[in-house]
């Protein structure tokens, strides 16, 4: 399911109905899934986004907004605040912390 999440990215479609065509199932299905392992659809796709947008922001090649994009966020401004919201840092600042835990 990670997979179907992180192609759809970029593209913008991160909506759970895409998702579960993707997958074949229905929407519903893919919901109960989740519900059976404690998860909602939101709650889901806040993990991935944040894993990933960590592993992304490790790459000095991308831009914090090339990031966003790679993530589904139509504006980097809303990437910003979940970032921030996630980690309390903003992705530059994040990104430029050495220190930072792994």
């Amino acid at each position: 399911m990670v997979e179907a999440i992180w192609d759809a990215m970029p593209r913008g479609r991160v909506e759970v109905s895409y998702i579960a065509r993707q997958l074949g199932v229905s929407k519903r299905t893919l919901q109960r899934r989740l519900e059976a392992q404690g998860l909602s659809w939101r709650v889901l796709l806040a993990r991935v986004r944040r894993e990933l947008a960590e592993g992304l922001l490790a790459d000095p090649a991308l831009t914090v907004d090339e990031v966003a994009v790679l993530l589904g966020y139509a504006e980097a401004s809303t990437f910003h605040r979940a970032f921030r919201a996630w980690t309390g840092s903003t992705p530059g600042a994040w990104r430029g912390d050495e220190e930072r835990v792994r």
